[in-house]
């Protein structure tokens, strides 16, 4: 039986959002994130804003110049998982094998659903008008036979658009899209490619192998090439439970600075922290990553006498780690990580219980509200005010 595979993708969602919440915002040019003074980066643009060029990711100082009338708002990553949470509840109605991407996307496996649905246009229809009666957003989704051409058919039909790409058709639907238009091809491969006058992906799929391997090496091109005509076997995965939850950072320079190392050390106890209180987790294991100047890397693991998600607690168990570990070698640092492990559903006693680990929990979990509401630099402490943002 032949696969059906949808992409789902909410169209300019964090904006989508917004707009809900405020709807005097529908029709103008819409930046999420960043603020009008410059400040940040571009979250998300609405369509109007992107007609002047503005893209996330972008420095919100020359979005502003690309597009002087923007309204800025700042994000509010609470409602957009609210949100999102709902958007998932709606597709999991429709097929029991969902693969959540993002916040904002995800693959549903349709194979063997036509019974309940009718056609897979007919179900993408459904799904789109669910979405948008219970959300108030809109959803572009492409259908195929695999997951590669499913999501660029759902690029290719944004805003609020659905596109089917039957089996046959897939090669030939590929064929005149522009070589950025394959998901994984960066700039750098792009740059490459039009060396040897490849700029679509009829060109990519056709071209011999051998000039794409000298210049992109040979999985590389194989992959490449593969991917261009439309061959994908790679299968929809949902998700399970994360059994561990981690943060690294590498230096752009090597230090032995304590203080520095002490302050990165919190900031991705911090980060590492978020996650596992957002996941309504609690972690019986901590673990510490350290690279040295000359790549050698160590790794240590710590037991807590009880389960733990504040920041305090999992950064005092990784220092005393760090701690050992430079006792044992003091040398220039490359990269410093945090994990947490042997991760446990939250105990719903914490919260009447008086102890340093609940009320790290309770802090740290106020701390989090705050920066839901306000953005993540609402709140720092002084100690990391010296380690760059990532």
């Amino acid at each position: 039986m032949p696969r059906v595979i949808f992409h789902v993708d909410l169209d300019a969602f964090f904006v989508a959002v917004e707009r809900v919440l405020d709807p005097s915002l529908v029709g103008k040019p819409v930046i999420v994130g960043g603020s009008s003074d410059g400040r940040g980066v571009v979250m998300s643009a609405s369509y109007e804003a992107r007609r002047f060029g503005v893209r996330s990711a972008m420095p919100a100082a020359t979005a502003r110049r690309l597009c002087p009338s923007a309204i800025f708002v700042p994000g509010k990553m609470g409602e957009y998982r609210r949100v999102s949470q709902q958007f998932v509840g709606i597709l999991r109605s429709y097929s029991p094998v969902v693969e959540v991407v993002s916040v904002d996307e995800a693959y549903l496996d349709m194979q063997g659903t036509e019974r309940l649905f009718g056609p897979p246009e007919a179900a993408g229809r459904a799904i789109k008008a669910q979405i948008h009666g219970e959300l108030k957003v809109t959803a572009s989704i492409g259908i195929a036979g695999s997951k590669l051409v499913a999501k660029v058919a759902s690029d290719e039909c944004k805003p609020d658009g659905l596109l089917m790409v039957p089996d046959v058709d897939s090669a030939e639907f590929l064929a005149p899209l522009p070589v950025r238009k394959l998901p994984g091809l960066g700039p750098k491969a792009e740059r490459a490619l039009a060396m040897l006058d490849i700029t679509t992906l009829g060109q990519l799929a056709a071209h011999p192998a051998g000039p794409i391997v000298r210049i992109l090496g040979d999985g590389t091109a194989t992959a490449l090439k593969r991917r261009a005509a439309g061959i994908d076997d790679s299968r929809v995965s949902p998700g399970q439970d994360a059994k561990s939850i981690s943060a690294e950072t590498t230096f752009s320079e090597d230090s032995d600075d304590l203080e520095f190392l002490h302050a990165t050390l919190l900031k991705l106890s911090e980060r590492v922290g978020a996650r596992v209180r957002a996941s309504k987790k609690q972690a019986r294991s901590i673990g510490l990553k350290l690279r040295y100047y000359d790549f050698a890397t160590v790794t240590r693991q710590l037991t807590v006498p009880e389960p733990v998600d504040g920041d305090d607690a999992i950064y005092g168990a990784a220092r005393s780690l760090l701690t050992a570990a430079l006792r044992a070698r003091r040398a220039r640092v490359r990269l410093l990580g945090v994990g947490v492990d042997e991760l446990v559903e939250r105990s719903s006693q914490l919260a009447l219980i008086e102890s340093p680990a609940a009320d790290d929990s309770k802090l740290s979990a106020a701390v989090d509200r705050i920066r839901e509401r306000f953005g993540r630099d609402a709140i720092k402490r002084a100690s990391v005010l010296r380690v760059r943002d990532d």
